[in-house]
């Protein structure tokens, strides 16, 4: 006899898991693509110059991805950040996009 205690696992809460490292790792990625576009494309329309924009839109990129990995990480509703997410991702490519046909 063994003295360790198996633990049953669920399926769906290893489900839940992996969806919630997916949000965080996937969404977070996608919403820091959508600021990095934003950003760099709006201080680009300000007149400043394109490197100086696409560095510090980078770096707004990055802490964009670990407020979301963080944010996502420790909510309750994952299916809210999933939306949250990949929706303010989305828009702020939308709205680099247009910006930047704007500047062309």
């Amino acid at each position: 006899m063994s003295n360790t205690l198996v633990v049953p696992y669920p399926s769906t809460a290893r489900l839940r898991v992996v969806s919630r490292i997916a949000a965080a790792v996937l969404g977070g990625y996608v919403f820091a693509w959508g600021t990095v576009a934003a950003v760099t494309s709006l201080l680009s329309a300000a007149d400043m110059e394109f490197h100086d924009a696409e560095f510090l839109g980078a770096m707004a990129g990055l802490l964009a991805y670990l407020a979301a990995f963080l944010g996502t990480v420790a909510t309750r509703r994952l299916a809210l950040a999933w939306l949250v997410l990949l929706g303010a991702g989305a828009l702020m490519t939308a709205i680099g996009s247009f910006v930047q046909s704007l500047l062309t």
